[in-house]
């Protein structure tokens, strides 16, 4: 079951005359290097829920924008509205946008995961529309949790693609036809202007999501440019390229609470732009 913040015609209104619009200030935009951050799987207890704003407020000054990719807490503590409204405020306390992605621990695990999306959808959606930004974003008409922007030379996508159990069969089918669909669709509109590509994601790309992860690789191969999948979830540091697709990277970033947010710059390399930080002396690869 899907819950909506705005009426259909006012998502029609919005996206028919985002994607129309051609962004006038895109050929003056000054090009890579891009800088943002992300994090993922945080806060889980209560002393990550004192680091959390540290992490946010004492984010470098080169940072553009912050993207949390999901699980706002621990799968075992319960889904109230509360947690959801307190993560929501330390996550407002940053100086730059931030865009957020949903995580299973706050949706399809919950108990209710009907109720846990109209809390996700309150505190969450369009969530960078609490800061001033000159960011030109797109959002899905089917699936408005999913974004999508141009900075740089760079395309930046967001999807609702969660870990954790399958709620609903029929509803997780959809989610990952309308995720590729959004890819495909960004790609269509601004592939040729971009030299480079960046999906956020929750999930790991395990079996439970080939009908996405299959057609990607095959979409990736097409594009021939270099794509970056940023993923939470598993909460440890990986870096490698698990697709048939040789131009794809995947990266699953540290659980926040042993790591701080994770430094990415995109550059101008044409094989190999992808340039990460993590922040605690440790190696990328």
């Amino acid at each position: 079951m899907r819950f909506r913040i705005l009426s259909l015609g006012l998502l029609l209104l919005c996206s028919s005359t985002a994607f129309a619009q051609k962004d006038a200030t895109q050929s003056s935009e000054p090009k890579t290097p891009v800088t943002f951050y992300v994090m993922g799987d945080v806060p889980y207890k209560p002393a990550e829920d004192v680091l959390l704003p540290e992490q946010i407020t004492k984010l470098p000054d080169d940072a553009e924008f912050v993207v949390h990719v999901g699980d706002i807490k621990a799968g075992s503590t319960p889904c109230h509205e509360g947690v959801y409204q307190k993560v929501a405020g330390m996550l407002a306390k940053s100086n730059v946008p931030v865009f957020i992605i949903p995580g299973d621990n706050e949706w399809n695990d919950c108990a209710h995961p009907a109720e846990a999306w109209k809390f996700w959808e309150q505190y969450f959606m369009r969530f960078d529309r609490r800061w001033q930004h000159s960011f030109k974003i797109f959002r899905q008409l089917e699936r408005e949790e999913n974004f999508s922007f141009v900075k740089g030379n760079v395309l930046f996508i967001g999807i609702n693609l969660v870990g954790g159990r399958i709620h609903d069969s029929v509803e997780w089918k959809q989610r990952h036809a309308d995720n590729l669909n959004w890819v495909q669709s960004n790609l269509r509109r601004f592939g040729n202007e971009v030299s480079s590509l960046v999906i956020f994601g929750h999930a790991k790309p395990v079996k439970a999501h080939n009908d996405f992860f299959d057609p990607l690789s095959e979409t990736a191969k097409a594009f021939q440019k270099p794509i970056l999948y940023i993923h939470g979830d598993g909460h440890t540091w990986i870096y490698d390229r698990p697709f048939a697709a040789r131009n794809l990277l995947r990266v699953e970033v540290d659980q926040g609470g042993i790591a701080p947010p994770l430094k990415v710059t995109i550059t101008d390399d044409a094989t190999n732009p992808f340039r990460f930080d993590r922040r605690n002396g440790k190696p990328v690869k």
